[in-house]
């Protein structure tokens, strides 16, 4: 049932984007940094999203390598705590006092 409707969402998708690019084929003019240029509405649309979800990924494997470090500092430090765990149970009981 969950791939039926992800299926149905992801046509609904498409289907939106086919009549957005039919509906928005005209050439606009493009000023940018260095230059400016005549490309339709369309292809600046994609590329604008495009270039936000390359920004996006970046950004978010910056934060998933200090994760994934982090993770790795608190298992260190976890292994060192069950072996100073072990150890202790291990200790003879103190007899005599």
């Amino acid at each position: 049932m969950l791939r039926i409707l992800l299926l149905v969402l992801l046509s609904i998708v498409f289907l939106a984007g086919a009549s957005l690019s039919y509906f928005n084929a005209h050439p606009v003019h493009f000023n940018y940094l260095v230059g400016s240029s005549e490309i339709s509405l369309i292809v600046l649309l994609i590329s604008a999203f495009a270039l936000a979800v390359v920004l996006t990924l970046l950004l978010c494997s910056a934060k998933f390598v200090g994760l994934r470090a982090e993770i790795r500092g608190l298992r260190r430090q976890l292994r060192n705590t069950e072996t100073e765990l072990k150890n202790l149970r291990n200790l003879p009981p103190d007899s005599g006092v």
